[in-house]
């Protein structure tokens, strides 16, 4: 476990909650990995609090998975019978969701839409081989842009309707790329995407070569089409970075993304470094992989580190997440990491003066449904996003600006 040692070392001491969920945060035990999760357990653990971190870091199944497995005895019974419940709940959550994007795709697919599912159910068993090992509460698809409105048809005819703050009006609205559809009473919501990111950040991977490359996997009994691992890759870099990495477990999912395509169908990283620096989110892959490499041993090629390593904004982006990793709050990432980590994989200054204003004045879901207006006055949306931005961001903009700790070095000393 050198990588996570050194990665660990370099910032301020982690608290043990945090250092068992990143130890057991793999679907692969090993005896080094056991051991430093024997002598954490040993030194003394708020159960507790290691079990509700683990949901909130998205963890949780992996946790459950590597303690009753390999130490069992070292869990309290509340600990084992929370994990426990947990998993559970998590596991037919995620079974129900499956079946429903099998359905939908048929639906779709016989509508003559041919959708690609993201994330969810098919990163699941793409990545980490169960359904039950990952958590997610909600489905994505991808669609091209000249079929979203049948789509969109398509679901409200099975009774789904615009998410609050979502409108089939948002089609053609600057910025849009997504919109969200829930089912009353059904426990699900889709998340139907005609881009795969926003249009203001970097990564120029949509058309028709990704329905060329799509893979097709087989959940509960439907053959569903998902994007390529090396695309799927690619794109969980740029959705983790564009929310400036939320999760423990948005890292999981590349570091089991890269072992499960070693053995299926090895990832061609000279391609993919090339393609990604093509759709501008070079930065974005080399964090995303270097995280995975350092908190999760990640077999990730030297040369393709050393890249990530020779950038400042990426290095600097991967210190504040192990940071953040090291004592995560119930709040998430705090406002430094959610605004920095973006700006910080966009290489061009011109595209990051476009990333702060789109996201600064162009009005979000949350906006729509904190204030409800017709649709002729949705021009004061305009208005109302800086203020929004201002008091919900501005307080913690100016703590940071107050106080600025120093940010730990990323030990480069063992490579």
């Amino acid at each position: 476990m050198n990588s996570i040692a050194s990665a660990l070392k370099s910032g301020p001491a982690p608290s043990r909650e945090a250092e068992l969920l990143i130890c057991c945060a793999t679907s692969v035990a090993t005896p080094e990995r056991t051991a430093r999760l024997r002598a954490i357990a040993d030194a003394g653990v708020d159960w507790r609090l290691a079990t509700h971190m683990a949901s909130v870091q998205a963890v949780m199944p992996l946790v459950h998975r590597y303690l009753t497995a390999e130490l069992p005895d070292a869990l309290s019974a509340d600990a084992a019978g929370a994990l426990r419940r947990a998993y559970h709940g998590n596991s037919l959550r995620n079974l129900h969701l499956a079946r429903e994007l099998g359905r939908l795709t048929a639906l779709l697919e016989r509508g003559g839409v041919e959708p690609l599912a993201l994330k969810g159910p098919a990163l699941a068993l793409a990545a980490y081989g169960a359904l039950a090992l990952r958590q997610f509460t909600d489905l994505d698809l991808l669609v091209r842009e000249s079929e979203v409105g049948r789509a969109a048809e398509i679901l409200i005819g099975e009774d789904y309707a615009p998410a609050p703050g979502y409108g089939l009006a948002d089609l053609g609205r600057p910025g849009a790329y997504e919109i969200a559809l829930a089912r009353a009473g059904a426990l699900t919501e889709v998340d139907l995407h005609w881009r795969l990111v926003p249009p203001y950040f970097p990564l120029a991977l949509d058309g028709e070569d990704l329905w060329r490359r799509a893979v097709r996997i087989e959940i509960e009994g439907v053959a569903v089409r998902t994007l390529a691992p090396a695309d799927h890759l690619l794109y969980l870099c740029a959705h983790g970075a564009k929310h400036g990495w939320q999760a423990l477990g948005g890292i999981c999912d590349l570091a089991e993304l890269i072992r499960a395509s070693s053995r299926a169908s090895p990832i061609d990283w000279d391609d993919l470094c090339a393609r990604a620096k093509r759709a501008g989110a070079d930065r974005a892959l080399g964090l995303g992989v270097l995280l995975a490499h350092e908190l999760l041993d990640a077999a990730v090629p030297a040369g393709v580190l050393e890249v990530a390593r020779r950038e400042p904004a990426v290095m600097r982006a991967a210190r504040g997440f192990i940071r953040y990793a090291s004592n995560p709050g119930d709040r998430g990432p705090g406002f430094y990491q959610r605004w920095s980590v973006p700006l910080r994989v966009i290489a061009k200054p011109g595209a990051r003066l476009r990333y702060l204003a789109a996201r600064a004045l162009l009005p979000s879901a949350d906006d729509r449904e904190f204030l409800r207006l017709p649709p002729a006055l949705y021009p004061l949306y305009y208005l109302l996003r800086p203020v929004r931005v201002a008091f919900k961001e501005g307080p913690a903009a100016w703590r940071r600006l107050v106080v600025r700790p120093a940010p730990p070095p990323l030990d480069d000393s063992s490579r």
